[in-house]
C-alpha cells in the first residue's frame, strides 16, 4: 500500500505540525515538475531521491531540477559506494511512488540529508506520493520534522553542517 496526501495530512495533524495539502492545477508525475504547476522557484520544492550508500539506503532531498553530484555525495557523506535505488526499491523502502517521495515522513531507519541550496526560510512544497496534490509546510518546521543534516552537495567544496541547527534562523 503506497502512502498519498491523506496518511501525511493524519500524521501531521496528529503530531500537530502547521501544513497545508495543495491541490496542484494539473497532474505531475514526479517532483521536478512541482515548480512549474505550482508556479514557484525550483529552490522551494523538494525532490527527494533515495540511494544506496555503501549499501545503507539513504534519502538526498534537493531543489527540483537538481541533481546532486555524486562524488559531493560520496564525500559528504563519508562513504565509498554510491548507486541509486530502482524505481521497485524506491517504492518499496519509502512507501511513496516513485519520483513523488515525501521527505516528510520517510522510514525512520532511512538517514535524510538535505542540500544547503533548499530555500528553507519561507514555504517548502514536498510531493504527496500522488499526482494531483503537494504539501506547503514552512521550511523551519520541515527541518525538525525530518530530523534531516544539511549538506552542501553540489560542488568540490563540500560542506556538511552538525545535526542540530537550533543556531541558525530559519
Amino acid at each position: 500500500m503506497m502512502i498519498g496526501a491523506m496518511d501525511i495530512h493524519r500524521e501531521l495533524l496528529a503530531r500537530e505540525i502547521p501544513h497545508e495539502i495543495v491541490r496542484l492545477p494539473r497532474v505531475v508525475l514526479n517532483a521536478m515538475e512541482l515548480p512549474d504547476a505550482l508556479r514557484v522557484p525550483a529552490t522551494h520544492c523538494v525532490a527527494t531521491r533515495i540511494y544506496f550508500v555503501d549499501d545503507v539506503p539513504t534519502a538526498v532531498a534537493m531543489p527540483a531540477l537538481s541533481t546532486p553530484e555524486p562524488r559531493a555525495l560520496l564525500a559528504s557523506l563519508d562513504a565509498t559506494s554510491l548507486r541509486p535505488a530502482t524505481v521497485e526499491q524506491t517504492n518499496e523502502l519509502t512507501g511513496y511512488a516513485a519520483g513523488l517521495v515525501s521527505a516528510a515522513l520517510l522510514p525512520k531507519d532511512i538517514p535524510l540529508f538535505v542540500d544547503a541550496r533548499l530555500d528553507l526560510t519561507g514555504v517548502v512544497y514536498l510531493p504527496t506520493g500522488e499526482t494531483g496534490t503537494a504539501i506547503g509546510i514552512s521550511g523551519a518546521t520541515f527541518f525538525r520534522l525530518t530530523g534531516a543534516r544539511l549538506a552542501h552537495l553540489v560542488d568540490d567544496d563540500v560542506i556538511v553542517l552538525p545535526r542540530d541547527l537550533t543556531h541558525i534562523r530559519l
